[in-house]
């Protein structure tokens, strides 16, 4: 480890601790497997982070001609659901998408209703199948976006940052999923992003770099993760904060702790990809 890569530790271990919530971290370099965790086996609610396993799964069965991106599928009331997205508010019967929109949908707004829709095709156990073939021991989709009846029993989708990092370096590297399935979900995951969807991430970089990332909230919990493709330098960046104090109604104050964190992190990746090893900046 070198001594910058040493005192972006200190510094993230210091906002740790100055943070109104309970923060969870962890940073890979992908050009020298360089890596920070702090909590990084914390259990976290993994909120709309979780999506990123509904768009591995439909891109597998895609891959296995068992379903056609550009097949069409009518938005009806049944399928409606609450919180995030366009298409509870969408008029019964009359919206007719290809498959492949519902996934734009869930990707780029976070929309509940076409997750659920998704979810409901692809199947929660194939879902989280993929999961634990990529090694997740703790990750897993349990039931669909909003269900409240399940969560006020306990039941949640849940993750850590190591696992979202192990799962991102995965789409990266194509080891266990197919390089198609990687591929088009990093594709996916690129997309252009607005407003609390876009997460802490893409809030901390200049919009010239590339970032591949899905956010999530929920009650108390934030979170954001991606491949940063830093040029010269990429990294994966898996960063969560729970236990958001109650005053902190819309979530502004931890915005504002999470997006300074990135920052950091994201401050020591230009430096080092703009320098020599002994410390020059490139001309």
């Amino acid at each position: 480890m070198s001594v910058l890569f040493q005192k972006l530790l200190n510094n993230l271990e210091s906002e740790a601790q100055k943070c109104s919530g309970i923060l969870g971290i962890a940073v890979k370099d992908l050009s020298n497997n360089d890596t920070i965790e702090i909590n990084g086996n914390e259990l976290f609610p993994a909120a709309s982070i979780i999506k990123i396993g509904i768009i591995i799964e439909f891109f597998n069965r895609v891959e296995k001609k068992e379903i056609e991106p550009t097949d069409l599928l009518l938005y009806k009331n049944e399928m409606r659901t609450s919180g995030s997205g366009v298409l509870k508010s969408l008029t019964d019967g009359k919206v007719s998408m290809p498959l492949i929109d519902y996934v734009t949908l869930m990707t780029t707004i976070s929309d509940n209703s076409a997750t659920n829709l998704l979810a409901d095709l692809l199947g929660l156990d194939n879902i989280n199948l993929n999961f634990q073939d990529i090694g997740l021991k703790i990750t897993k989709l349990n039931r669909k976006m909003m269900d409240m009846e399940l969560f006020r029993k306990g039941i949640d989708n849940i993750t850590s940052p190591n696992e979202m990092l192990q799962l991102m370096e995965e789409l990266h590297n194509s080891k266990i999923l197919s390089s198609y399935v990687c591929e088009e979900t990093i594709k996916m995951l690129k997309k252009t992003k607005e407003g609390l969807v876009q997460g802490v991430i893409r809030n901390s970089i200049k919009s010239s770099v590339q970032v591949a990332d899905k956010s999530g909230w929920v009650g108390g919990m934030l979170g954001d993760v991606g491949i940063i493709y830093q040029p010269d330098r990429p990294y994966i960046l898996s960063i969560f904060m729970k236990h958001i104090p109650l005053q902190d109604i819309h979530w502004h104050n931890a915005i504002i702790e999470l997006t300074r964190i990135v920052g950091l992190v994201q401050s020591y990746f230009e430096e080092v990809s703009s320098s020599t090893p002994e410390g020059r900046h490139r001309i």
